[in-house]
C-alpha cells in the first residue's frame, strides 16, 4: 500500500508544482487600462501620408545621421548593455544542466606510530532540479531583461536619428539668422552713411546721426553674439555625431518648409510600436518572475549528485589507479528558520512590482501626452507660421516705405527704427518657426513610435565618404 499512496502522493505534489510554476502577481486590470480609440486632439485636418521626410532627409543628414549610429558613444554603451544581457541569459540557461567539476587532494597525516600520506582524484557531478519552476523564473528575468536592453537600444537609436535631425536644422536656422544678421549690419551701416552725409550737407540732425550710429554698433553686437550661437550648435551636433567639438561642421542646406500632417495611427498602437513603452512592459514582466523567483526560494531543493574517483598514498599512482570508487545521492535541503528574512524578500519584492506597475502606467500615459502636445502644436505652427509669414511680406514694404518717406522729410527717424525692427522680428519669427515645425515633426514622429533609424534611411558608402568629410572639417589625420 506504500508505494501506491507514494505515487498518488507525487502526483498531487507535482499538479501542485505546475500550479506554482505558473503563478503570476501582475494587477492585469491595473496596468491594461481602457484607452480611446482615436487621439483627443483633433488631427483629422492634418493630411496624413505626405512624403515630409523626404524634403529634410538631404544626402548630407543621411550621412551624418549614420555616422551618429555608429559612433555615439551614448548608443555604443547600450549596444554594449544588450551583449551583458545576453552573456547574463547564458549564465541564466546554464543552470539547467549538471555541473561537472574535478579535484585532486593531497595530505599528510602523522601520529604517534608514524606518518601517511592520503591523496585522492575525483569528478563530481551535482544537478538541481527544477521542481518549482523556480530557475524558470529566473530563465524568464534573464530573457525579459534582455528585451528591455534590446527595446532601450532601439528607443535610442530613434532619439539620436531625431537628435541629429533637430540639430542638423537648428544649425541651419542659425546659419540663416547670421545672414540675416549680417544684411541688417550691413544696411545699418549704409543707414549710416547716408545719414551722416546728409547731416554734413544740413539735412539731418545729429539726433538722427546718434540713432544710426547706435542701430548700427547694437546690430554688430547682435551678429557677433550669433554667430557664437552658431558654433555652439554645431558643437553639440558633432557631439551627437561623437567627435571632438571643434565647430568645424560644415552644413549646406536651406529650411524646407513641411507639408501639414503624418499618419498618425491610433493609441492602442502606440503601446506595441514605440521602444520606450515595450521597455517599461518587460520591465514589468521581468520584475513579475522576480516576484515568483522569491517565493519559490521558500520552498525546498532538490539536487541529484554523483562523483567517481581513486584515492591512494602515493600521487603518482592516481594517474594508473582504479578508478572504481563512485557514489550518488539525492538532496533535499529546505529552510526552516530565518527569522522571516524570506518573507520578507517575497514582500519586498511584491512590493517593488507594484512600483512597477505606477512606473508603467505614468511611462504610458506620458507617451500619450508627448503624442496629444504634439499633434497639437502641429497644427498651431503651421497657423502661425502663415500669419507670420503675411506680417514679414507687410513689415518689408513698411519698412522701405518709411525710409522712402524719411529721405522726403515726411517721417521721423524713429519711426524707420521702428519699421526696421518690426521687419526684423519678422523675418526671424519666419525662420525660427520653420525649424520649430521640423523639430516638432520629428518629435511627433518619435512619439508615434516611428523607427527613424529605418524612416531615414542610411546608406555604408554615403557614411564612410561623410566620415571623411567629418574628420577633415575636425583637423583629424586621415
Amino acid at each position: 500500500m506504500s508505494k501506491p499512496v507514494t505515487k498518488v502522493a507525487l502526483a498531487l505534489s507535482l499538479s501542485v508544482l505546475a500550479a506554482c510554476s505558473s503563478t503570476s502577481y501582475l494587477d492585469e486590470a491595473q496596468v491594461t487600462p481602457e484607452l480611446p480609440q482615436t487621439w483627443y486632439t483633433n488631427a483629422q485636418a492634418l493630411k496624413e501620408n505626405q512624403p515630409w521626410v523626404n524634403a529634410i532627409a538631404t544626402e548630407q543628414l543621411l550621412e551624418l545621421a549614420s555616422i551618429g549610429l555608429n559612433r555615439n558613444q551614448q548608443l555604443q554603451q547600450l549596444a554594449l548593455e544588450v551583449e551583458v544581457k545576453k552573456q547574463q541569459l547564458n549564465v541564466n540557461d546554464a543552470n539547467f544542466w549538471p555541473e561537472l567539476t574535478g579535484s585532486v587532494n593531497a595530505a599528510r597525516n602523522g601520529d604517534n606510530d608514524g606518518q601517511s600520506n592520503s591523496n585522492s582524484a575525483s569528478l563530481n557531478l551535482s544537478y538541481e532540479l527544477d521542481i518549482w519552476g523556480k530557475l524558470s523564473d529566473s530563465a524568464r528575468a534573464a530573457k525579459l531583461n534582455l528585451l528591455v536592453a534590446e527595446s532601450d537600444y532601439q528607443q535610442a537609436r530613434d532619439t539620436l536619428v531625431a537628435d541629429i535631425v533637430s540639430a542638423y536644422y537648428k544649425v541651419v536656422s542659425s546659419q540663416a539668422l547670421v545672414k540675416l544678421y549680417e544684411q541688417r549690419t550691413d544696411n545699418a551701416k549704409v543707414s549710416f552713411e547716408i545719414i551722416e552725409s546728409g547731416y554734413v550737407q544740413g539735412l539731418n540732425t545729429a539726433l538722427d546721426v546718434y540713432l544710426t550710429q547706435n542701430e548700427f554698433y547694437s546690430q554688430q553686437s547682435n551678429l557677433i553674439s550669433q554667430r557664437n550661437q552658431l558654433n555652439s550648435d554645431i558643437r553639440s551636433l558633432e557631439r551627437l555625431l561623437g567627435g571632438y567639438p571643434a565647430a568645424k561642421l560644415m552644413v549646406d542646406a536651406k529650411l524646407p518648409l513641411l507639408p501639414e500632417g503624418i499618419t498618425v495611427g491610433v493609441p492602442s498602437e502606440l503601446v506595441k510600436r514605440k521602444p520606450s513603452l515595450q521597455s517599461a512592459w518587460y520591465k514589468l514582466l521581468a520584475q513579475d518572475a522576480n516576484v515568483a523567483y522569491t517565493q519559490k526560494q521558500r520552498y525546498p531543493s532538490l539536487s541529484l549528485g554523483g562523483s567517481f574517483g581513486s584515492s591512494g598514498s602515493e600521487f603518482a599512482n592516481l594517474i594508473d589507479g582504479d578508478y572504481t570508487s563512485w557514489s550518488v545521492f539525492a538532496g533535499l535541503t529546505s529552510p526552516i528558520f530565518n527569522a522571516g528574512k524570506l518573507k520578507a524578500q517575497t514582500e519586498q519584492q511584491k512590493l517593488i512590482l507594484k512600483q512597477q506597475e505606477q512606473q508603467y502606467l505614468n511611462t504610458l500615459f506620458s507617451a500619450f501626452e508627448q503624442v496629444e502636445n504634439a499633434l497639437d502644436l502641429d497644427a498651431s505652427l503651421q497657423l502661425q507660421y502663415q500669419s507670420t509669414l503675411k506680417s514679414q511680406e507687410n513689415a518689408l514694404q513698411a519698412e522701405t516705405l518709411s525710409f522712402e518717406k524719411y529721405q522726403s522729410g515726411l517721417e521721423s527717424y524713429t519711426t524707420v527704427l521702428d519699421a526696421q525692427d518690426r521687419s526684423f522680428v519678422a523675418q526671424t519669427s519666419v525662420i525660427n518657426l520653420k525649424n520649430q515645425i521640423i523639430a516638432n515633426r520629428i518629435q511627433l514622429h518619435l512619439a508615434l513610435g516611428g523607427e527613424l533609424d529605418k524612416g531615414i534611411s542610411m546608406q555604408d558608402s554615403q557614411a564612410s565618404q561623410a566620415q571623411v568629410a567629418v574628420a577633415q572639417a575636425n583637423g583629424e589625420q586621415q
